[in-house]
């Protein structure tokens, strides 16, 4: 019968390692469901791409393929009209005898010559016919061949070879020329010799209309991009910065290679091209068109939670049950946990919560209450020791000392040295009384100039105190002792060891939202290797190290300055030996009524 009950116990979920769960978990609630629905997603998406997103493409391709082809083909077939009108070229071998002579055969031909209304005809914007006619005056829709000689476009047809050229070029000058149409050019050039018997060059220049072109492409509201160009220039695109005010980008700035699609087509007399680069179409809106995946995602769904479950059941409970347990160890009530703990993970925090139970109670029993009896006994100790210590080195019988000497240096008319010991006496209770840590510029200057009035008693003329506070800064709170401290050092360690007369300055100003305080002598200094000692120690300073160190006032004012300013301080020493040191302090500028 025992060894049926451990077989039982081999298959419960309570023996097995929480890794194996969590691996389970991974494997059935992760992995497989992701591998599964990935699959579904991509073959939906690939599927709806080629079907739904090519198709939408090519029929926006078609589009501006038969508008732009359209409106080329137009132009070049009114060009035919023009090119065939006999009135037309009577007009333009003509030779004119004077100016009215001319404008009088011009307005018949207008008669005759519809020009003005065929600009509608293919959205023209413009015609202009040359001829190498020296009587014919420059004007409307006449030109003489001269005049566009020396321009690209004329070279270039010259160059092509060709009776009928269709050219695109950037004419900078329309920018400066109101009503004169873009600066991107797309022209038909045709030569009018379907009249030859006469030996004279007639040119037709008819300029598209860029800006309606352009529209085709724009019109065309797709994820992506649109791209016509010929074997030189992009001619249209639908991005953003397309203008017909810009410089054509070349068409090599686009590779066919990257375009989703592409089509060639002829325009007249030249072969175009149209590249459409696409984006990808959006994941969710993807699935949000096939309805029959939702059955895919509840099945990942329910599978992976009634695991989850159990799981969680097998590890939710003991824990709890250990977490009530430790609940009470925080009141002093050490129970054991008495269930089968199983072999994973929380069944071996069970049994090791219990062993750490009974060790507890044999501490309590055994060695706390020993040692919280022999600990009472020292602390006992210690405080009558610091009693006795307090009651030894009592301020107030320091203070009630020196005054009694400072009266009866009075009643002995010995004013400075009663002066001094007053000003001792306060110096001793500003140290001994703490209170606030934070005083104004001003009352620590008070207590400098106390400092200072003594240390003039014991030397002399040999020691000379400058200082200047500016009026804003006065109210300003420091650290209690922070200036002091560095006077202190000047005094002890720069002045008092020199035989020549020492001077000690102080400057404290407002700078910016700083407030600056400057401390100068001009006594022994410090050569190069203390200074660089003393400078890493600041720039390191930590308050474990006021055991370690020689020079703990100054490390003292730092850190309670550095507390101070939230570590927002700036802080300088400079030293030359024999030539004194200079001390800049700079704290942000804090200003309040004490």
């Amino acid at each position: 019968m025992k060894n049926k009950h451990k077989k039982i116990n081999k298959f419960s979920l309570n023996n097995y390692r929480i890794r194996t769960k969590l691996l389970l978990v991974y494997c059935f609630c992760v992995l497989i469901p992701i591998i599964f629905t990935d699959a579904i997603i991509i073959y939906t998406v690939q599927k709806n791409y080629r079907e739904n997103h090519i198709r939408d493409l090519t029929y926006s391709m078609e589009r501006v393929k038969t508008n732009l082809a359209d409106k080329v083909n137009n132009c070049i077939l009114f060009t035919y009209n023009l090119y065939s009108n006999e009135k037309l070229n009577e007009f333009l071998t003509k030779e004119y005898k004077n100016h009215l002579d001319y404008y009088e055969h011009y307005m018949t031909m207008l008669k005759y010559n519809s020009l003005n209304f065929n600009y509608n005809y293919g959205r023209i914007y413009k015609i202009i016919i040359y001829a190498d006619n020296d009587t014919l005056v420059s004007g409307g829709s006449i030109a003489k061949l001269d005049s566009a000689k020396d321009t690209n476009w004329y070279k270039a047809f010259l160059e092509s070879g060709q009776d009928i050229f269709i050219y695109s070029y950037y004419d900078s000058a329309k920018k400066y020329i109101p009503g004169s149409g873009t600066s991107r050019t797309i022209s038909i050039i045709r030569r009018l010799n379907y009249f030859d018997k006469q030996d004279m060059s007639k040119i037709l220049k008819v300029d598209l209309d860029y800006s309606y072109m352009l529209k085709d492409v724009l019109n065309e509201k797709i994820d992506g991009e649109i791209y016509v160009k010929n074997k030189k220039n992009i001619l249209f695109s639908n991005k953003p910065s397309a203008s017909g005010v810009r410089e054509y980008e070349p068409a090599s700035s686009i590779n066919s290679d990257q375009a989703t699609m592409s089509m060639t087509f002829q325009t007249g007399f030249e072969e175009w091209e149209i590249l459409i680069v696409a984006k990808e179409t959006p994941f969710w809106s993807v699935i949000s068109k096939n309805i029959w995946l939702i059955p895919i995602v509840l099945f990942n769904f329910f599978i992976p939670t009634i695991l989850i479950f159990l799981i969680g059941k097998s590890i939710s409970g003991r824990l709890k049950l250990v977490s009530s347990y430790m609940g009470k160890v925080e009141n002093e009530q050490f129970e054991l946990i008495k269930i089968k703990e199983g072999e994973d993970e929380i069944g071996k925090l069970i049994t090791r919560y219990n062993m750490m139970v009974t060790k507890i109670k044999e501490l309590i029993e055994v060695v706390f209450k020993g040692q919280a009896e022999k600990q009472a006994l020292e602390l006992a100790k210690k405080n009558a020791e610091l009693k006795a210590l307090q009651s030894q080195v009592n301020p107030h019988f320091l203070f009630n000392t020196l005054e009694s000497i400072r009266m009866r240096s009075l009643i002995k008319n010995e004013l400075e040295t009663a002066e001094i010991i007053g000003g001792l006496a306060v110096l001793f209770r500003k140290t001994m009384t703490w209170g606030d840590d934070y005083i104004t510029v001003e009352e620590e200057m008070e207590f400098v100039e106390k400092y200072m009035d003594i240390q003039n008693y014991r030397f002399g003329d040999k020691i000379r105190y400058y200082h200047y506070v500016m009026d804003e800064c006065k109210k300003c709170l420091v650290p209690k002792l922070s200036i002091s401290t560095f006077i202190e050092n000047a005094c002890v360690h720069g002045i008092e060891t020199r035989d020549k007369e020492g001077v000690i300055s102080v400057t404290v100003t407002k700078k910016e939202e700083y407030l600056l305080i400057e401390i100068s002598d001009n006594g022994k200094g410090i050569d190069d290797n203390r200074l660089n000692e003393l400078k890493n120690m600041i720039e390191g300073a930590d308050s474990s190290m006021l055991h370690n160190t020689k020079s703990t006032g100054i490390l003292n004012a730092y850190l309670r300055l550095k507390m101070y300013s939230n570590s927002d301080i700036l802080f300088d020493i400079d030293s030359k030996p024999d030539s004194g040191t200079d001390i800049l302090i700079g704290l942000p500028f804090n200003k309040r009524d004490k």
